[in-house]
């Protein structure tokens, strides 16, 4: 059976609309979210902010199983060939690292927004009405040391830049207070977000060179048409 020429139209639409939110996601977290936490000095980010970037990583995360269980379902055409096996083997893992990276981003940014409270509080009011205004209560959730041991004041990894304020609820059972949230999943974070622009990058490179120097309209693949 011959395969057809471009990907099966609900996995064009996934594939730019992933694209699209993957865009907007790292465009808030370098040039709204991540100015203000180097700033320090008390600022912090706007609740709409941090809760449409988390909105958008959750919309990502469930438009990727979509895509997966298309993509299974569905042909696809045969695999472009560059004029270089190396460059066609580099290819196809700077394609899988995408897809584990992105998978990867949204997890990593989820886990860390459920640990410090902070999708729970944005989405379903927990801890307080407001992202950045403190709720009622106090943390209680560290044993002390003593008499007199001063008791953590925000919930875990919570950052006061990004609205972490005291909690009732610690997040997870054994957390402790870490630099960047439990285990550094925010500085995780960040460096996934970096290694995914050096991968979109190559990848945007990739199709450039096939549609402008090899002219094999490869991006014709990835849009609407005739099979």
């Amino acid at each position: 059976m011959e395969s057809p020429k471009r990907y099966h139209p609900v996995l064009v639409t996934l594939h730019w609309l992933i694209v699209l939110l993957v865009s907007a996601d790292l465009y808030l977290g370098f040039f709204q979210i991540a100015p203000t936490l180097r700033a320090g000095g008390g600022a912090r980010v706007p609740q709409s902010i941090v809760t449409i970037h988390m909105a958008i990583g959750i919309a990502v995360l469930a438009l990727l199983v979509i895509r997966l269980f298309v993509r299974l379902g569905s042909g696809k055409p045969a695999p472009a060939a560059s004029g270089s096996q190396v460059l066609d083997r580099l290819a196809r893992l700077v394609h899988y690292a995408l897809y584990f990276f992105v998978f990867a981003i949204t997890v990593v940014g989820l886990v860390f927004a459920l640990q410090t409270n902070r999708l729970q509080r944005a989405f379903f009011g927990a801890g307080g009405s407001e992202f950045g205004r403190p709720p009622t209560g106090s943390f209680t959730g560290f044993p002390t040391a003593g008499p007199g041991t001063p008791q953590p004041s925000f919930a875990p990894g919570a950052n006061p830049a990004l609205g972490g304020q005291p909690a009732a609820n610690p997040g997870f059972p054994g957390n402790r207070p870490r630099p960047g949230g439990p285990f550094f999943l925010l500085p995780l974070h960040l460096l996934i977000a970096w290694l995914m622009l050096m991968l979109l990058a190559f990848h945007v490179l990739a199709a450039l060179y096939h549609e402008f120097i090899r002219r094999d309209n490869l991006i014709a693949r990835m849009w609407y048409g005739r099979s």
